[in-house]
């Protein structure tokens, strides 16, 4: 049995692990084979990509970005 992670584009998500734990993110690009996202988090006032693996990101369903 394996996990099914259905990412897309545009969408929101919550870093659980890391140096960037509890930012929020927009998602730039999916890479299913490799399970990674690349992501754009708003860093200083400034908007810096970042690559993570689908583990260490959630789904946000409301944030005050939007």
């Amino acid at each position: 049995m394996t996990a099914k992670f259905d990412y897309s584009v545009g969408e929101v998500v919550r870093v659980k692990s890391g140096a960037f734990q509890c930012f929020t993110a927009r998602i730039e690009r999916v890479d299913q084979d490799k399970a990674t996202l690349q992501v754009m988090v708003k860093i200083f006032g400034r908007t810096e990509p970042i690559e993570l693996g689908f583990l260490d990101v959630e789904k946000v369903t409301f944030t005050e970005e939007e």
